[in-house]
């Protein structure tokens, strides 16, 4: 009896290092890596045309809306549709096709309620011509961006705020370079006082808010004012118009929210640039180094931008980035 205790003993051991081992070997995947380009194959991906160098993305990983759009892009036309019915979304009747968020009145483009209608998703599928062609003699597909829709009432202004905010810190999240932020509307007065159009470029431009020259009995001014303030005040002006530039090395990002006859219409983008053809002897290995280059002056630009301000004749005041877009330290 001693002998089989000692022998369960040792056998219990064993399976539990096991177990250990085999858990320690387990790693959970974000969405982008069991989707994106993680799925590679003979028409794009490592050692083709659309191809990243070295071969996969080097993006942060995130959980919010932009990355969950962000994730859609970069697989076959067939995995994006079986993914996006999975994932709950249904396909808007074509007599509900309205001209909010089908500006054009394209009879092509798809468009899918979310599952809960709070949003209309809007898929870009793209023909790889690249690429080898399929069995069928066709070019191969895949979505390449995607969009997605919403509208707000007029009444609820203070929801395209929310919005404008959290948008802003999912790309910051993601550590998106913000390439441009500006607002207008269709009569606005760039020369007026108080300021009547927004505009920042970069992060640190977003924290200082936005610059003006006034001239009061031939005396010229200068004032910085908040974007915020600015957007609040002028956000219900006659299509009013703000739009939100974002990139990094892979992935463009926009944000354009514009005041229509239906209300306030929202339209978000993610573009995969990876999958966009490029000109004759050209290809993603040569060209990825470039924009990792563009990327690192991005954010270095950023930086020196602080050293500016500081020397300016009117030095603004910069706001704290986590402050700014209410994020707990």
């Amino acid at each position: 009896m001693t002998r089989n205790l000692l022998f369960s003993s040792i056998m219990l051991v064993c399976l539990c290092t096991l177990a250990s081992a085999q858990t320690s070997k387990t790693t959970t995947k974000s969405n982008a890596e069991k989707m994106g380009y993680a799925r590679s194959n003979k028409y794009y991906g490592p050692g083709t045309f659309y191809c990243y160098a070295p071969g996969k993305p080097n993006n942060k990983m995130a959980n919010n809306s932009e990355s969950a759009m962000r994730d859609l892009t970069g697989i076959s036309a067939d995995d994006f549709y079986t993914e996006i019915a999975k994932q709950g979304f249904v396909a808007v009747p074509q007599k509900e096709v309205k001209k909010w968020f089908n500006e054009n009145n394209s009879k092509d483009r798809k468009f899918y309620y979310a599952p809960d209608k709070s949003y209309i998703l809007s898929p870009g599928i793209h023909e790889l011509s690249r690429s080898a062609a399929t069995e069928s003699g066709y070019g191969f597909s895949v979505s390449n961006s995607v969009g997605r829709y919403m509208l707000i009432p007029l009444q609820d202004s203070l929801k395209v705020m929310d919005a404008i905010w959290q948008y802003l810190r999912d790309l910051n999240e993601m550590k998106v370079i913000m390439s441009s932020f500006g607002s207008t509307f269709k009569k606005a007065n760039p020369k007026a006082y108080p300021i009547e159009q927004a505009g920042a470029s970069g992060w640190t431009s977003l924290r200082a808010g936005t610059f003006v020259l006034t001239s009061d009995n031939g005396k010229v001014s200068g004032h910085w004012e908040r974007i915020e303030d600015i957007i609040r005040r002028t956000i219900g002006k006659p299509e009013f118009n703000l739009k939100i530039l974002g990139m990094e090395t892979d992935f463009a990002y926009s944000m354009h929210v514009m005041l229509q006859k239906e209300g306030y219409v929202i339209n978000y983008e993610v573009v995969a640039g990876t999958f966009g053809d490029l000109e004759p002897g050209n290809n993603w290995v040569k060209e990825y180094p470039h924009l990792v280059e563009e990327y690192k002056a991005g954010v270095k630009g950023d930086k020196d931008a602080v050293n500016v301000y500081k020397t300016a004749p009117l030095p603004p005041v910069l706001e704290d980035l986590n402050t700014l877009l209410h994020i707990e330290k």
